[in-house]
């Protein structure tokens, strides 16, 4: 998919070149009435003749025998390697204990409810009184579950060390929050 993409490039550039040198080539009559020499940059070419652009005999050079040099520049771009991706395994046990861990809070939250609590989230506000809240809570972890399963395939090395970063902020908020209701719901 990567090689697709830098052919479509290249072929945009080779394009957008080709656009450029027939632009030159239609405006040429308008700006060939001076001359414009090419003076060399190096004292150890100095003997070298200037090129016109000019067409005459004696010094005008064609388009054949001008050498332009290669891009070295180009950066391939780089393929990840299998045995460099983070754990499918370690992605799926994380989702694991972070729906969990929700499951948790929205079972703690219900709890803490019936003993005359009040949810304070206005997103979890219009499900708390049903069993909706179990799957109303689950939003948040699938977002996160995805989120973390594309910085696992991110072509930037620190953003694929820190995958695991989402995942596991929220399994120790929903955590927290299930043992805070806990709390709640013991004191009436």
């Amino acid at each position: 998919m990567r090689t697709e993409k830098a052919l479509r490039r290249a072929g945009k550039r080779a394009l957008q070149l080709a656009a450029i040198f027939a632009a030159v080539a239609f405006a040429a009559p308008a700006w060939a009435q001076r001359e414009y020499t090419i003076l060399p940059t190096t004292s150890s070419v100095s003997s070298l003749p200037g090129i016109s652009l000019l067409p005459s005999s004696d010094n005008a050079e064609t388009l054949s025998t001008i050498r332009i040099p290669e891009n070295t520049v180009h950066k391939e771009a780089e393929t990840i390697g299998v045995e460099r991706l983070p754990s499918r395994r370690n992605w799926i046990i994380l989702s694991l204990v972070q729906h969990g861990a929700a499951a948790f809070d929205a079972y703690t939250t219900r709890q803490a409810i019936e003993g005359g609590a009040l949810e304070r989230d206005p997103l979890m506000r219009p499900f708390a009184q049903s069993p909706a809240m179990y799957a109303a809570i689950q939003v948040g972890p699938l977002l996160l579950d995805y989120a973390a399963r594309k910085m696992q395939r991110s072509q930037y090395d620190a953003v694929r060390k820190l995958w695991w970063v989402p995942q596991s902020a929220s399994t120790v908020m929903y955590i927290t929050s299930g043992i805070h209701n806990l709390h709640i719901a013991s004191h009436p």
